[in-house]
Parts: structure tokens; C-alpha cells; sequence
């Protein structure tokens, strides 16, 4: 995007070469942050991680006058704390990569409480300019704010605005390219202690000033020793010797006294700084958002309730979206006969190629891909208008038993729906670890593929025994799910699950230009990185299922499942139930459809992807009555036992390995979730099959 915007008093920014001017954009969450990111660098971002992380990392550039700024989003976050890995990214890009400028983000509405991250970089030293953002949001509190006497008394710029509305953009970029042509000293907040407590901040300053690593102040150094920040710890550890930090240690309080009086310290020098620039008291939210409606949200009973139905409606319109995509590429389907009628005889390996991989692949991505948009633009708009932190609230309780984020909820629930809308809902969290691990969970709930084929099974095979087992089911994902948190925490991802700490804010209405930007820069990366996965695995499982000689019997698929065969008969199933288990990572519904081709009750020429891209949701194609048969015929009930558990425990699909990658990027976590869980699917398939045959032989 070029902010070229007339300026009678325009300034030439004279930079050597083609440097860039980088700017750090920080800010707690709910301030606004990601608005204003998208209104200064429109189309032109970069959306990844940060290397060697999890967390997402979005940087985009644009043009003012004669410059370049390059801008980096920093992670939201509360403070610069060692809580988290967000906290650690943001404070260590502002202190080590030492950009030029960093504007920080805080709620005009809300300003003794946004302030707080302020402070805290500003005490680092560092050039800042204060956006002072939703000044419409404080006038209808009634708050009038003095932006002249804030800025006079923080010693930084302060810009008011209202990045919603595009109001106060234009002087923010002004403020910015002021401060980088005249390269001002950044003052710096001195926060105000007890005789106590400040004789043992220049205790402890004293004593670590000669080992402090360049690039940071002894002051701030000092505040988080007393704050116990564990990365800060190691780091004077290491600097100062065993001996000389073992005197120092015996300096620092216990029991989480110093970073009580820190933040006490921070909170009264945001006190003192406030005093005269607002001239009414702020109110913790509008007397809307505590009122009628906002009150059912957070009601430990009723929000739930509403929270569910909220998102139970949320699918019509993602339901909508994705039919009406399909609609526009089903056509591309219509290719297959006419391709196969024209070059089958002549090119038999190549049509087969396009018409059973290449077009199959791209239709199951345009579905994936517009089921990402509908969804990425439904959680856009429950985040933007404020209500998301609403739901996260009032499931926080139940998910926090497991070690989760309360945000969690939304993904496991829609799980229910599919398993890549619950992995590709994760992102909504914002700590890298809780994230990581509601994916890995999220990725196994009981999708309506898992439904549809265990139904089938239960039915064919167990009649009115089917409610106990579904009860079994049911309790064996909870046990699971728990077992998997659990275990998570105590070997990869080590660490004490941080406590859920975030503001309600006040509704607004959606700003669609924002929800817009987010939803289409997702929707681009990910066409292209789990798009191109998607596509691998499903040209993978047509050439295992093609070759050596075009059919489906002799294909190398059997043959893998003729070689597990051992392996799977100590679960009770055969090669032929082993092959079905496998096609599940088409879909978990294609395990079932699979069945009618392998036991012989559909024909089919050529691979299965095709086969079952052209027939998935057509339950009669598969001859319903004679499978049954078929099936009854051929598999004991200890083996259809063992098959439903395995089922209900497989590997997620492709697409869901492709969100998983997407949201990860990751290929150790995306082939950790597949292998973790085809161990989990055989374990629980021998528990149930032992359990078979003494129930029925």
C-alpha cells in the first residue's frame, strides 16, 4: 500500500541506499493492533512464523513521501514478561533487533490498563510514539482525554485516533516520519519506590551493572530479576558466575514479593502520568456492554448455552459459502468422463493422472480452501466485534482443567463439524504452547466423517448393543483427550500452563475493510502451503492406489495392507479392513466408501481417489443392503469392534494434516500428530478387540 497523501510541509527522508525504516508495532490484544497493521500496509504483508517458532509473525511495508518502512506485528501482549513465548519474541525484537521506531498501541478507552505495556517499553529506552486508539470508543464513556498533556507528561509522542475509521492514520505517519528524520533521545520512565524498596533496586543494580550484555539497561535488567523473570535469570546466570549470582540471589525477594511491588510501582507512575489529561473517570465498560445481553454472555450457565448456539448459527452461513463454491467448481468434475473418453485408450497413465489425482486435488483444495475463508471470516467477526473474549471467559473453567485456553472452546466445538475448522480455529488462541496443543486435540474430535462410518458399522453389526458402545466411545475420547493434554505438558511441551489474563472489551460494530484483509491474507497462504500438501497426499495415495497396473486390487495400497496384515490381526482386522484404515486419510467417510470396493460389492476402474471425490456423500452408491451383507459375512464382531476404534482414533485426514501444517509450519508437529495417532488408532483397537472377543465368543 503507498500512503502517498499531499503534505504542504512535506519532509525528504534521506536514507542511505535502499535502507528501510523499521517500525515495531506493539500493543496488548484488543487495542486495535492488527486494524491499524492493515491500514498501513494493505495487500503488501508477509504472513509466517517467527524462525524457529510457532507463533505467527505478520511484517508488511509501504511507501510515505521518499521512504520505506518496513513494519513488524509483534506479538499481542499484556507485558514483556517471560510468560510466555509471545512476551519473549516482543521483548527480544525490540532490545536485539533495534528498530527504528516502535509504536505502541493503547486503549484511549481503557488507558490506566493499556498503558501498562507502554510503560514497559518505554523503559527499555527506545524511540515510541504512543497511538492512542478508539478516542471514539472514550468519548461515548464520556472520557475527555488531553493527548497534549499525555504526551508531555510520558515524554513521547502521542497520536490520538481511531483506526477503525481511518481517523488519525495520516497524523500518526507524520508523527513517524518526524521522529526517524530527527532521531530525538528517548526519555525514559523512572518509576517511583518506598525507601525500602528503591534501596534494594540500587542494591541490585549496583551489583549486576559491570555483567550487563550489551544492548540492554541495568535499570530494566534490575526490574525483572525482581519480577523473577526466568529468562532474564538464566541470562545474569550465565554472565555472572555461580558464585557472584548466588550473592545476588540472596538479595532478590521470595514468593513473588518483587513483582508485586514492581507492577505496584509501574501502576502508580501511570497514576501520577494520568493526572490532569483525563477529565472524567474512566468507567470499566459502557453501561451496553455490562447490561442486559453482555451479562447472559459471561453468565457461567446461560453463556455457555448461548456461546454454542452462536456458533451452531455461525455454520449456516460458512454451510452457504462452501455450497456455493462447490457449485462454481463442481463443473470441473464434469471434465473427468470427457478427459477418459478422449485420451483413456491412448494415454491411460497420464489421463489416469489427471483425471484421478491432478483434477481430484483440485477440487478437494478449492472445497478446503473456501471452507477456510468462510470460517477464518465467521471467527473475524466474533473477534473484531468483542465477543470472542466473551466465550473464551465463560469456557476458561472447564478447558483450564485439561491446561487449556478458555479461547479452546470454539475449536473443539467446531470440530464437531469438521476437524480443520477446529484445527485452523486454534489460531484464535494467542500463547504458542496452549495453541499448539488445542491443535494436536482439536485434530482428533469426532468429525461427521467418523460419525457416518462408525454409525454404519454399529448398525450392520450391533443393533441394540450400539448405545453401550457409543457411551464406551464417548468416554474413551474424553479419557483421551484428557491423557493427551497430560501428557503434552509432562514430555514436548513442558512448562505450567499460563492462566487465561485478558479484558472484555466493549462491542463494536465489525469493521469490515480489517475482517476483509485478515480473512484474504489467510486465504492466499493458505492455498499455498497446505494447498501444495493437500495436493502431495492425495497424488501419493492415487499412484499407492494405481499402480503397478491400474487396479484397485492389485495396487501397491493392498499390498501395504497385506503387509501390515500381521500387525492388524492383532487387533482382528485383515488386510482388506487394514487398506480401508488407510484410504481413511482421504477422509474418514472414504474408509467406508473404500469397503464397497474392496470387498466387492462396487466396481470400479482405476484409483480410488477419483472414485470417492465423485461419490463422497452419495451414501446409496454404495449398494447399502449388499454391503451390509457382505460385511456380516465377512467380519467378526470383535474385528467391526476393533475397526470402530480405530476409526475413531486415526490419523486425521489430509486436510486436516494440511491445517495442521499451515497453522504450525511445522512438519515435525504436522508428522508427530500422524504418527502419535496411528499408534493411539492400534492401541485402542487391540483394547477393543480383547474386549470382543470376551463379549462375543
Amino acid at each position: 500500500m503507498n500512503i502517498s497523501m499531499s503534505d504542504n510541509a512535506t519532509k525528504n527522508l534521506y536514507l542511505e541506499g535502499d535502507k528501510k525504516v523499521v517500525i515495531a508495532l506493539a500493543g496488548q490484544p484488543n487495542t486495535g493492533k492488527s486494524t491499524l497493521f492493515n491500514a498501513l500496509t494493505g495487500a503488501k504483508q508477509h504472513v509466517g512464523n517467527w524462525p524457529g517458532k510457532t507463533v505467527g509473525k505478520k511484517s508488511g511495508r509501504f511507501r510515505y513521501h521518499d521512504a520505506t518502512y518496513s513494519v513488524v506485528d509483534l506479538p499481542g501482549t499484556y507485558s514483556l514478561s517471560a510468560n510466555s513465548m509471545e512476551e519473549i519474541i516482543a521483548r527480544d525484537f525490540i532490545i536485539k533487533e533495534n528498530p527504528d521506531l516502535v509504536v505502541v498501541m493503547v486503549d484511549a478507552s481503557q488507558l490506566s490498563r493499556s498503558l501498562y505495556l507502554a510503560a514497559e517499553i518505554i523503559h527499555l529506552g527506545v524511540p515510541v510514539i504512543v497511538a492512542l486508539n478508539m478516542m471514539d470508543v472514550a468519548r461515548e464513556k464520556g472520557m475527555k482525554i488531553d493527548a497534549v498533556a499525555l504526551e508531555k507528561a510520558l515524554g513521547h509522542r502521542v497520536v490520538p485516533m481511531t483506526a477503525s475509521k481511518n481517523t488519525g492514520v495520516r497524523e500518526l505517519l507524520r508523527a513517524i516520519e518526524d521522529m526517524v528524520t530527527k532521531k530525538q533521545a528517548a526519555p525514559v520512565l523512572q518509576f517511583k519506590f518506598d525507601k525500602k524498596e528503591a534501596l534494594l533496586v540500587k542494591q541490585v543494580e549496583k551489583s549486576i551493572k559491570a555483567d550487563v550484555p550489551d544492548g540492554y539497561r541495568p535499570e530494566w535488567i534490575t526490574l525483572k530479576l525482581l519480577e523473577d523473570d526466568t529468562e532474564i535469570v538464566t541470562m545474569m546466570q550465565q554472565k555472572m558466575g555461580a558464585e557472584n549470582f548466588q550473592a545476588l540471589a540472596a538479595l532478590l525477594p521470595e514468593d513473588g514479593q518483587g513483582a508485586i511491588f514492581v507492577a505496584r510501582a509501574r501502576y502508580n507512575q501511570i497514576s501520577t502520568v494520568l493526572e490532569g489529561v483525563i477529565a472524567r473517570e474512566e468507567k470499566p465498560l459502557s453501561s451496553i456492554g455490562r447490561s442486559g445481553f453482555d451479562r447472559s454472555a459471561t453468565h457461567p450457565v446461560i453463556g455457555p448455552m448461548i456461546s454454542a448456539l452462536i456458533v451452531v448459527v455461525g455454520l449456516v452461513p460458512i454451510a452457504i459459502i462452501v455450497a456455493a463454491a462447490m457449485t462454481v467448481f463442481k463443473p470441473v468434475l464434469g471434465l473427468i468422463p470427457l478427459m477418459q473418453a478422449t485420451f483413456g485408450t491412448e494415454l491411460p497413465v497420464i489421463t489416469a493422472f489427471v483425471t484421478q489425482a491432478v483434477i481430484p486435488a483440485f477440487y478437494m483444495i478449492m472445497a478446503v480452501a473456501s471452507f477456510n475463508f468462510s470460517l477464518m471470516l465467521f471467527l473475524g467477526v466474533l473477534e473484531d466485534i468483542g465477543y470472542l473474549p466473551r466465550m473464551a471467559y465463560q469456557a476458561d473453567i472447564i478447558m483450564s482443567r485439561i491446561g487449556l485456553h478458555g479461547k479452546s472452546f470454539v475449536p473443539l466445538f467446531l470440530g464437531f463439524g469438521c476437524n480443520i475448522a477446529a484445527v485452523m480455529g486454534c489460531r484464535v488462541i494467542e500463547t504458542a504452547r496452549q495453541r499448539v496443543k488445542a491443535i494436536i486435540i482439536a485434530s482428533h474430535v469426532p468429525c461427521p466423517g467418523v460419525m457416518f462410518t462408525t454409525a454404519f458399522m454399529l448398525g450392520v453389526f450391533f443393533g441394540p448393543l450400539a448405545l453401550p458402545i457409543i457411551i464406551a466411545m464417548a468416554t474413551a475420547v474424553i479419557v483421551q483427550t484428557y491423557i493427551t493434554a497430560k501428557l503434552m505438558d509432562g514430555t514436548i511441551l513442558r512448562g505450567a500452563n499460563a492462566g487465561m489474563v485478558m479484558e472484555l472489551p466493549p462491542y463494536h460494530m465489525p469493521n469490515w475493510r480489517t475482517i476483509g484483509n485478515y480473512v484474504w491474507q489467510h486465504y492466499k497462504a493458505f492455498l499455498k502451503k497446505a494447498g501444495s500438501l493437500i495436493a502431495a497426499v492425495i497424488i501419493l495415495v492415487w499412484a499407492f492406489s494405481y499402480f503397478p497396473n491400474g487396479l484397485m486390487a492389485d495396487s501397491y495400497l493392498s499390498s501395504a495392507g497385506k503387509l501390515f496384515e500381521p500387525l492388524g490381526m492383532m487387533a482382528g482386522m485383515d488386510w482388506k479392513l487394514l487398506t480401508c484404515l488407510l484410504v481413511a486419510t482421504i477422509s474418514k467417510e472414504a474408509a467406508l466408501l473404500s469397503m464397497a470396493v474392496i470387498f466387492g460389492v462396487q466396481a470400479t476402474d482405476g484409483a480410488l481417489t477419483g472414485f470417492i471425490v465423485n461419490n463422497s456423500g452419495n451414501t446409496a452408491l454404495t449398494s447399502k443392503a449388499l454391503l451390509e451383507n457382505t460385511l456380516f459375512g465377512m467380519v467378526s464382531k470383535p474385528s467391526a469392534l476393533a475397526f470402530i476404534f480405530a476409526v475413531l482414533f486415526s490419523m486425521p485426514c489430509f486436510a486436516t494434516l494440511g491445517a495442521i501444517y499451515y497453522e504450525t509450519k511445522s512438519l515435525k508437529w504436522t508428522i508427530g500428530s500422524l504418527l502419535y495417532y496411528t499408534v493411539l488408532s492400534f492401541a485402542w483397537a487391540i483394547i477393543a478387540y480383547r474386549i470382543g472377543l470376551l463379549m462375543f465368543n
